[in-house]
């Protein structure tokens, strides 16, 4: 079963410089990961939201908090420059009878990432360590560079070209791959002896995974808890990802959150416009809402991905989650020209164009969602799903 590496869509419009934020952080709690947008001078895209996590070396107190990581719940698990974790800390290298496991990681925005598969320790918020195994981003693994690489695409090589120091990729999903990749060799995982990388199945054991499944109690989801914004925006807004649903006070569901269960590639369906998306998906890792439209207006120049109406639009959609549960969704969709001017970084009402509904980082903008994990069950059902 062929799954979504990532659901990552970027543009390079720069975040202000302000901090001009009311939000006040979260109390501390152990299952609770302070997530931040424009409040880094890394992390500096347009409703980039970003944590940090601490990766240790396996087995050990030997560890190193590494914060900028770009929190996206439309991939999975964890992705962090070779270049962000001090060498003091060794992590422990994937290998088969061929060779070293190393792995292309493909982006919605046409980016990719090439790197060691490795196993880490890594804490989330104070929750206990759990051993994971990462990609460690080096466009120089197995003697490759950026430009010539078994992705066959130019590859990420720097934090300072990526603007995040890696992806804490927690979606609906517990592998990046799946079984897909246990059968097959796919073009994701490659076993290197020396420079010489070929293709290869990988157990999913040793495969990129998210992190929160292997949480002792934390682990059938977790809820995404960002403040709403004004129109015009806001210079920096801070929030919180609570991990599980319904085993703790701070994660468990009101009465009034409705569960929209996803397929097993973690989408749904949302009718726009007389249209319907059966593959639609909800995406902290996409900086606007992404959907086509035949009424808005796209803006001119370097920002034509994005819409801009000449006047703020009221819209809503229609969702449709797999057990027939629907709702509908409103939301504004502002001049992207008007709200770059303002300077600042956090926006609630960005959109774009898309082939797909890219529920990105707006929607999660005052509201709380919950997302629960594939198999993974929970107060809300049996994941995967998104509720709010």
């Amino acid at each position: 079963m062929t799954r979504r590496v990532a659901g990552l869509v970027v543009i390079a419009l720069l975040a202000g410089c302000g901090k001009n934020s009311d939000n006040s952080p979260l109390p501390p709690r152990a299952n609770v990961v302070a997530v931040s947008i424009g409040n880094s001078s890394v992390c500096n895209i347009v409703n980039q939201v970003c944590a940090a996590v601490t990766v240790c070396q396996p087995a050990t107190s030997n560890c190193q908090v590494v914060a900028d990581l770009l929190v996206d719940t439309g991939s999975f698990g964890i992705r962090i420059f070779r270049s962000a974790i001090p060498s003091s800390i060794p992590l422990t290298q994937i290998t088969d009878a061929q060779g070293q496991i190393g792995e292309c990681a493909f982006f919605f925005d046409g980016t990719a990432f090439w790197g060691a598969v490795q196993v880490a320790d890594i804490r989330l918020g104070g929750e206990p360590a759990v051993t994971v195994p990462i990609q460690v981003i080096d466009a120089s693994f197995a003697g490759q560079n950026a430009s010539s690489n078994p992705c066959q695409t130019a590859v990420e090589s720097s934090p300072a070209g990526a603007r995040f120091k890696g992806i804490l990729g927690i979606g609906l999903l517990q592998y990046d791959c799946g079984l897909s990749c246990v059968n097959s060799p796919s073009n994701l995982y490659f076993s290197c002896s020396g420079s010489t990388c070929n293709a290869t199945s990988v157990g999913l054991a040793q495969q990129v995974k998210n992190p929160i499944p292997l949480l002792p109690v934390d682990n059938n989801g977790m809820v995404m808890q960002l403040p709403a914004v004004p129109d015009t925006g806001a210079g920096s807004a801070t929030g919180a990802l609570i991990l599980g649903i319904g085993t703790a006070s701070n994660n468990t569901p009101a009465s009034s959150v409705t569960m929209f269960k996803a397929d097993n590639n973690g989408n749904f369906t949302t009718t726009f416009e007389g249209a319907s998306d059966g593959q639609s998906f909800i995406d902290s890792g996409s900086n606007a809402l992404f959907f086509p439209s035949t009424t808005l207006p796209v803006c001119s120049g370097s920002l034509q991905s994005f819409y801009c109406p000449t006047s703020t639009a009221s819209l809503s959609a229609t969702v449709m989650g797999n057990n027939g549960t629907q709702g509908v969704v409103g939301f504004q969709i502002a001049n992207t020209k008007n709200l770059v001017s303002t300077g600042n970084s956090t926006f609630g009402n960005l959109g774009g164009g898309g082939s797909n509904f890219d529920w990105g980082l707006p929607f999660f903008l005052g509201r709380t969602v919950y997302i629960g994990i594939e198999n993974q069950n929970s107060s809300l059902g049996v994941g995967p799903y998104w509720a709010f």
